[in-house]
């Protein structure tokens, strides 16, 4: 089950701030969210074995924030389709008038939701990846081959960690809960984070040899969703593996 938390972790776990927040939109303009990756953090590699303690694999563990940094909220509302059994997602896009009333602009289909045995709850499937990309220890540009991509991209997407900074339309947390009928989203100013020891929070090693590579997470990699700016979803960590060890070597925010 995913944690909520009051406070951002953002301090506390050294990560690094993406770019800049929004600046002021007008009134009876769409407030789009702006989806935006922190630096993935708490790096770690596991080991599971099998029956015999020669049959194990390593796993790099992480923890991740996304962060809204836009001029409204994002916020998904589930419809359930009882012939097809799928529960679809439409995005609502919000504005507000000139005395800051909030209205629903409109909506439109982005995905779908599916529910998560692992997490026993609803997730919104693409919502975010993750990869393993080849790299050496001078270079800044992430340009490597793609070595391993995550199995789970789908997430509950919901308010866990305010962000410290100041936004215009920045509130309290809202969207908590990831039920098959409860609206999910982000708050401005609110972040999604998934701890290193969740499910899906990994990236299988089994035959990545020892090096540098870089830990790329992609949010709305599809490009599914409404957003201010589709440039800045990706922020990536420039790792060392050295066998049971995994080193922070730098970062890119955003890719």
């Amino acid at each position: 089950m995913k944690k909520l938390g009051a406070i951002a972790l953002v301090t506390l776990l050294g990560l690094t701030l993406p770019s800049s927040p929004a600046a002021a939109h007008p009134a009876g303009a769409e407030h789009h969210p702006d989806l935006q990756t922190l630096k993935p953090s708490e790096l770690r590699i596991t080991r599971t074995c099998g029956y015999f303690v020669f049959n194990c694999k390593r796993y790099l563990r992480f923890s991740n924030i996304v962060g809204n940094y836009g001029h409204g909220r994002l916020e998904m509302r589930p419809q359930n389709n009882g012939n097809t059994g799928k529960t679809a997602a439409y995005q609502r896009i919000y504005s507000h008038d000139a005395t800051g009333r909030w209205y629903l602009a409109r909506e439109q289909y982005v995905g779908d939701f599916a529910f998560h045995t692992a997490h026993n709850h609803w997730h919104f499937e693409g919502f975010a990846n993750y990869s393993l990309v080849t790299a050496n220890a001078a270079d800044n540009a992430i340009t490597g081959a793609t070595r391993r991509n995550s199995q789970k991209t789908t997430f509950c997407v919901i308010d866990t960690n305010k962000l410290p900074v100041t936004l215009e339309h920045g509130g309290s947390q809202t969207y908590t809960r990831c039920g098959q009928n409860d609206m999910t989203g982000l708050s401005v100013g609110w972040g999604d984070r998934y701890g290193w020891d969740l499910a899906g929070q990994e990236i299988d090693l089994n035959g990545i040899s020892d090096g540098f590579y870089w830990l790329v997470s992609s949010a709305d990699f599809q490009r599914r969703l409404v957003e201010t700016n589709e440039t800045n979803n990706c922020a990536a960590a420039k790792i060392e593996i050295r066998g049971s060890s995994v080193y922070d070597r730098g970062h890119r925010i955003p890719c």
